[in-house]
């Protein structure tokens, strides 16, 4: 169960809102293509009865789902910055998918980006009525590098399965391996639960030798971000001493799974010092970070950790 955090309830958030274009991350498999939206087409076809292409103006007359989501990065490790949250507009990908009326042997869609980059995905998660096709971004047409004139969404898992720049998807009777997948990657590519600081943030690190612990004044708010996959987040904890003691975040901004949860932590020490601060997110399934969560190929879900030199007021 997901928490509805009413807005007459809680004090507007300074952070988490949207993130602009220019400072979402950008990963990708080759250079960003140059499209003339004029000769793109989205072509849908493999096993299906009625194989179609849609036109750029043929997709503009569809009606639009208005989302805002936030996107990670499988790679984006606990704290990390390749993860944003923007407002999305586009059709809704169901409704096409049974116009082409899937024949029954089909059991995966290879889903092609005009960069080359291609994955797969079994035909029940593509069927998932929350999926579709953003072509603006924050109120704007999709910049090139995230995926002009279209990109695919499937809300709850990592950015690997939601290519930009799409062109094709094709139905096939088999199990489809994409392009990280084969190198390794997470086939099913759902979002683990991660969280990380908005304020304070961390010094840059030198090295691990050379941590710094970051200056700040008590009493002091710390704020972060919390996100998981379709279940959402259920709770945030805080320690200040290391993991020893756990002392449940205010969630300010929880308002739907998709989209990352801003929590707060009211910390008010008594005694000047230094205190290390961890944030242990719940997901709705009941999945909690552990401490530590390394690269496998799945994502990383481990404690995201900040050094604090506490002063007094």
């Amino acid at each position: 169960m997901v928490l509805k955090i009413a807005a007459a309830e809680r004090p507007a958030s300074p952070f988490g809102g949207l993130t602009p274009a220019n400072r979402f991350y950008v990963t990708t498999y080759g250079a960003t293509p140059h499209i003339d939206h004029a000769a793109w087409r989205l072509r849908i076809g493999g096993l299906v009865e009625n194989p179609f292409e849609l036109r750029w103006e043929d997709i503009r007359k569809l009606p639009t789902i208005d989302e805002t989501l936030t996107l990670e990065c499988i790679s984006n490790p606990p704290d990390g910055n390749l993860i944003g949250n923007a407002r999305w507009v586009g059709p809704a990908l169901r409704p096409l998918l049974e116009r082409v009326r899937i024949k029954r042997n089909a059991v995966y869609a290879a889903l092609y980006g005009a960069d080359g980059y291609f994955t797969g995905i079994p035909i029940d998660e593509l069927m998932r009525r929350e999926n579709f096709m953003p072509y603006l971004m924050n109120g704007a047409p999709l910049p090139p590098a995230h995926g002009f004139p279209l990109r695919l969404f499937i809300p709850g898992k990592y950015g690997m399965k939601q290519p930009k720049w799409i062109t094709r998807i094709e139905f096939v009777d088999h199990k489809f391996i994409g392009y990280w997948e084969m190198r390794g990657w997470s086939n099913s590519a759902w979002r683990k639960v991660n969280s990380g600081f908005f304020s304070p943030r961390p010094i840059p690190m030198v090295s691990a030798d050379l941590a710094v612990p970051t200056r700040v004044a008590a009493p002091v708010d710390i704020w972060g971000w919390a996100l998981a996959g379709p279940s959402g987040i259920r709770r945030v904890d805080v320690s200040t001493d290391g993991g020893t003691d756990w002392r449940e975040a205010e969630l300010v901004k929880n308002r739907q799974r998709y989209e990352w949860t801003v929590w707060k932590y009211h910390f008010a020490p008594r005694e000047p010092g230094t205190y290390h601060v961890r944030a242990r997110a719940t997901a709705g399934d009941g999945r909690t970070q552990p401490v530590v969560d390394p690269q496998q190929g799945s994502g990383m879900s481990g404690q995201p950790r900040i050094d604090l030199e506490v002063s007094p007021g």
